[in-house]
């Protein structure tokens, strides 16, 4: 019982799902199964509509997001490949069925990655993730292979929990609930383990995910990393010219980076 109501404090405490309908006619929706759940899958192609598809974007939003806001980046940055933007929304999110859970992201991240892999058929599949979305991305890289990853201020839960609500609940009940946090969501290991190349964008000002908790993923990040600090950004702060010209910058570096990964791995095969 006890372990039951903490697990449900942490969902409301990380969580913030919305159910509202939201009009959408820039996307398709692809309804995938998940366990129990029906989980929502929103697609729409970017690029030279007479190419073919370059590159998948796996999307995970933050906690508040929902996968019908989904904009066009990365694909914008890169105008001449022909992109595939799939956006999750998690259980208890929109028309995704179920009631939202921490435990339930890990295995809906494993389901959308599995049918992405189908839907790349070989090409290059990255992932993108916003706050709470990166610790889905994460999972990923540090269990399946990844093109490459775009990451802006992911959290690492546990160490948040703990720094937020500490002084609140005093220290055992903030580590009490920081233990909700599954084992297979812990950010740090999972970075230690991932090895894609990786953009990340921290905002410099982020009180939501403060940048010192951003700077312990950015340094156990296994992987070739590129990292944009957004001067004087909060947690969603939109970029300034300047970010923007950084983060193009970055962009060229991640898809050069898979290129050359995928030629090392083509070269190794026919040897």
């Amino acid at each position: 019982m006890l372990a039951r109501w903490l697990s449900r404090l942490a969902d409301r405490l990380i969580l913030y799902p919305t159910k509202h309908p939201i009009e959408v006619t820039d996307k398709r929706c692809l309804p995938l199964n998940v366990g129990e759940d029906r989980v929502e899958v929103w697609e729409h192609d970017v690029g030279p509509v007479d190419r073919e598809l370059d590159v998948l974007v796996l999307k995970f939003a933050g906690t508040g997001g929902r996968a019908e806001y989904s904009t066009d980046q990365p694909a914008c940055f890169w105008p001449e490949l022909r992109v595939r933007l799939w956006t999750v929304n998690p259980p208890g999110y929109g028309g995704s069925t179920g009631r939202a859970g921490v435990a339930k992201l890990a295995p809906t991240a494993r389901a959308v990655y599995e049918h992405g892999k189908q839907e790349a058929a070989g090409r290059p599949l990255v992932l993108f993730a916003n706050s709470l979305g990166g610790t889905c991305a994460l999972h990923l890289a540090a269990r399946f292979h990844v093109d490459g990853l775009i990451l802006r201020n992911p959290p690492p839960l546990r160490q948040i929990i703990l720094a937020r609500f500490g002084w609140r609940t005093g220290l055992l009940g903030a580590w009490l609930i920081a233990r909700q946090v599954p084992e297979e969501l812990d950010s740090l290991a999972n970075a230690r383990r991932a090895m894609a190349p990786a953009v990340f964008l921290m905002s410099e000002r982020d009180t939501i995910v403060p940048p010192r908790h951003q700077r312990l993923i950015h340094q156990a990040y296994r992987g070739p990393k590129n990292v944009v600090v957004l001067k004087n950004a909060g947690h969603a702060t939109s970029l300034t010219p300047d970010d923007v010209s950084a983060y193009q910058e970055s962009l060229a570096w991640l898809w050069l980076s898979i290129l050359a990964e995928r030629q090392t791995r083509r070269t190794d095969t026919i040897s």
